[in-house]
């Protein structure tokens, strides 16, 4: 019972039978569900692919920042076309990333807000990367209003654990890699903060924090495969199914048993994306 919230098997260097492998292994898994991300139309594609071919698959269509030097208009409209296809549950993953990107940071910021007008004019959940940019990330959400009263009134508010109701603007911060103070942040925010393999690490204090502390109706599990593998398996390509890993330490930051941390992380990602268990 395991929910992969952020994976690329639609990765562009995968061969159609290294893809067939990878799926194979994850049918044979704990695992229940993936998100196929896309990172540009082409990936976005492979992702909605993907998602017709194997039922526990579902996609987000979207452009990385990476490519906002290249993107265009037509791409943002192949993007809506690609997202009323009823396996799509997500825009993403869409953000800033000031770490690779020095160059191009206008560009990055003008396809960002485009693309969370397109979430907000087709009502759909949005999926966050962001890199040395946190604070101009959380501004430019705030202002294209992806977490206004009037965003929030399209989707049900999610019941937490202690059975009260929060409005749920459905916005993931994919592989969170900020401070516990911005996580809370986001959280009064009604954001999801997701977390993955740096979880595992000696040096994934900053993640660590996160996990013990924002309450976990607000945590989501993922890999981010093929990159950012676990521990114990650090330096090889990470695969969907070694989310068990990123659960097993979540449930020892919270003190939770592993059965009920991949419960509850199963129960927020389906809830995200609207999947039914």
């Amino acid at each position: 019972m395991l929910f992969d919230a952020h994976t690329h098997l639609n990765f562009g260097e995968f061969s159609d039978e290294e893809r067939k492998t990878l799926a194979a292994e994850i049918e044979e898994s704990s695992l229940e569900y993936i998100i196929d991300v896309g990172d540009c139309v082409a990936s976005s594609k492979q992702a909605i692919a993907d998602a017709e071919a194997y039922e526990w698959c579902y996609a987000a269509v979207g452009i990385h920042p990476e490519h906002a030097s290249v993107a265009t208009d037509e791409d943002i409209e192949q993007i809506k076309e690609l997202s009323s296809h009823p396996k799509v549950k997500a825009i993403g993953e869409i953000g800033l990333d000031f770490y690779y990107g020095k160059d191009n940071q206008p560009e990055q910021i003008e396809l960002f807000r485009k693309q969370i007008r397109l979430a907000n004019e087709l009502r759909m959940p949005i999926m966050i990367h962001t890199r040395d940019a946190n604070q101009l990330t959380m501004d430019i959400l705030v202002e294209e209003g992806a977490f206004s009263e009037e965003r929030k009134k399209w989707f049900p508010k999610k019941v937490l654990a202690d059975g009260s109701e929060a409005a749920d603007p459905r916005v993931q911060l994919h592989c969170f890699s900020g401070s516990k103070e911005l996580a809370m942040e986001y959280v009064k925010l009604g954001a999801m903060i997701s977390l993955g393999g740096p979880i595992t690490f000696k040096n994934g204090r900053k993640a660590a924090e996160v996990a013990q502390t924002i309450p976990a109706d607000y945590l989501l599990s993922e890999t981010d495969a093929p990159y950012l593998t676990p521990e114990p398996f650090r330096g090889r390509q990470n695969k969907s199914q070694y989310v068990e890993y990123v659960v097993r330490r979540m449930a020892v930051l919270k003190n939770e048993e592993y059965d009920h941390m991949a419960e509850v992380t199963m129960r927020n990602g389906c809830r995200f994306f609207n999947i039914e268990e």
